[in-house]
C-alpha cells in the first residue's frame, strides 16, 4: 500500500461515512444527491396523494413522456456545459418534425431516408449556429434567439396551408408505440447493471492500484444493489402493463453514449475545459472553436430526435407540436439535474434525472387535479432551488480552492 492510499484510508476511517458526506457537502461536491432526494420526496408525496402514481399504467405513460423531454434536455445540457444557452432547440425539433411529416405523408419519401434528412437538418443547423457563435463571435443567446424565431416561421412555411399533420399511421408512430417483450426488457436491465457494476469496480481497483482515493467495497456494493433494485423494480411494474417503451429505451442508450463520451474521451474532457475557462483551454492546446461548433451540432441532432419521438408519441407533426414550454422544461430539467449554468460542471445523467423530476411533478399534479398553472409554479420553485444549490456549491468549491 502506498503512503497516499494509507493517508486516504486513514482519513476516511477517521471521518466515517457521515463525516465524509458532511465534508463533501461543505466543499460543494453534492453530485446527484439533491435531485435523487427530490425524486424520493416527489414519489412519496404523490403516491400518498394518489395511489395510481406508481401504478404500471402511469409509469408506462410517464416514461414515454419523460423520454422526449430528456432527449431535448440532453441537447440543452451539452450547451450548458460550455457555459452557453440555446433557445432554439425545441423549435428546431418542431421544424425537423414538420419536414419529416411533409416528406413521408405528402411526398411519399421512404421513412428511413426521411429520418436521415431530418437528422441532417439538425446537424447542419447546429453547425451554422455554432459557426456564428464560435467564429463570428455573436453571443449564443442572440444567435439561438434568432434561430427560434426563424424556425417557427420556417415550420409554418414547410407545412403550407395545412398546419396540422397527422402521423398516426407512420413509422414514427410505430416506433413510439413499440414496447419490448418482458424477457428483452429484463435482459437490457441485466446488461445495464453488469456494465455499471463492472465499470465502478474496475475504476475502484485502478484508483487503488495507482494510490488514489477510492470508495469502499461497501459503498460499491450498495450502489450496485440500489441501482439493480430501481431498474428491476421499474421493469417489473411496467411489464405488468404494456412494458418497456422504445422511446425510453432510446433515451437511456443516448444518455449512456453521451456519458461515456464526456467521461472517457479526450473530446469530452475538452468540453468541460472549454466550459470551465476558455482561455486556459486554448492555452492547453484545445481546439476551442471546433469544440464549440461540434457541441452545437450534437445538440441539433438531439433536437431532431426530440421532434421525431414527440411526433410519434403525439401523432402530430403540425405547428402545435412544440411550444416554448418544451424549451423551458428542458432547460429546467438540465439545471435541476445538477448541470451548472456557469459551465464546466454536469453530467449526461443530470438531464435525465432532471427530466424525471419535471415529468414526475407535472404527472403527479395532473393526477391529483391541479391545472397547468400550478405545475409551472411548482416547477419554477424547484428550478430556483436547484440554482440556489448550484450557487452555494460553487461558493463551497471556491472556499476549498476547487472553484
Amino acid at each position: 500500500m502506498t503512503r497516499n492510499s494509507f493517508i486516504t484510508d486513514e482519513r476516511i476511517s477517521s471521518e466515517g461515512v457521515i463525516g465524509t458526506f458532511v465534508r463533501r457537502v461543505k466543499e460543494g461536491q453534492l453530485g446527484s444527491f439533491p435531485v435523487i432526494l427530490a425524486l424520493i420526496v416527489i414519489v412519496i408525496v404523490f403516491q400518498s396523494a394518489d395511489s395510481n402514481f406508481i401504478s404500471p399504467a402511469n409509469l408506462v405513460n410517464l416514461s414515454t413522456q419523460v423520454a422526449f423531454l430528456a432527449i431535448l434536455a440532453l441537447g440543452i445540457n451539452l450547451i450548458l456545459l460550455l457555459g452557453e444557452i440555446d433557445l432554439s432547440l425545441a423549435q428546431l425539433g418542431g421544424l425537423a418534425a414538420s419536414l419529416l411529416g411533409v416528406l413521408v405523408v405528402r411526398q411519399g419519401v421512404p421513412p428511413a431516408l426521411a429520418l436521415i434528412i431530418m437528422l441532417l437538418l439538425g446537424l447542419v443547423v447546429g453547425a451554422i449556429q455554432g459557426w456564428f457563435f464560435a467564429v463570428v463571435g455573436i453571443p449564443a443567446f442572440v444567435v439561438t434567439l434568432a434561430g427560434l424565431l426563424a424556425f417557427t416561421g420556417l415550420t409554418l412555411t414547410t407545412l403550407g396551408t395545412q398546419k396540422n399533420l397527422s402521423m398516426s399511421d407512420t413509422f414514427a408512430f410505430d416506433f413510439a408505440s413499440f414496447y419490448f417483450p418482458a424477457i428483452w426488457a429484463y435482459i437490457f436491465g441485466a446488461v445495464a447493471i453488469i456494465g455499471f457494476g463492472g465499470g465502478i469496480i474496475y475504476s475502484k481497483l485502478r484508483r487503488h492500484r495507482e494510490g488514489l482515493s477510492a470508495p469502499s467495497w461497501t459503498s460499491v456494493i450498495v450502489r450496485i444493489v440500489l441501482l439493480a433494485a430501481i431498474v428491476f423494480g421499474f421493469l417489473i411494474l411496467v411489464n405488468q402493463d404494456f412494458g418497456l417503451a422504445m422511446p425510453f429505451f432510446l433515451m437511456i442508450v443516448i444518455a449512456i453514449i453521451i456519458d461515456l463520451v464526456l467521461r472517457k474521451t479526450r473530446y469530452g474532457r475538452s468540453i468541460y475545459a472549454v466550459g470551465g475557462k476558455v482561455e486556459a483551454a486554448r492555452r492547453a492546446g484545445i481546439r476551442v472553436t471546433w469544440v464549440r461548433i461540434s457541441v452545437f451540432m450534437a445538440a441539433g441532432v438531439l433536437a431532431a430526435l426530440f421532434g421525431f419521438i414527440k411526433t410519434g408519441v403525439t401523432t402530430n407533426a403540425g405547428s402545435t407540436l412544440v411550444s416554448t414550454q418544451d424549451l423551458l422544461n428542458a432547460i429546467a430539467a438540465a439545471v435541476i439535474g445538477g448541470t451548472s449554468l456557469f459551465g464546466g460542471r454536469g453530467t449526461a445523467w443530470a438531464a435525465v434525472l432532471g427530466a424525471l423530476v419535471v415529468g414526475a411533478i407535472n404527472n403527479g399534479l395532473y393526477l391529483i387535479g391541479f391545472n397547468s398553472d400550478a405545475q409551472q409554479i411548482i416547477t419554477a420553485l424547484v428550478l430556483l432551488t436547484a440554482v440556489v444549490i448550484d450557487a452555494l456549491s460553487r461558493r463551497g468549491q471556491r472556499y476549498v480552492g476547487r472553484g
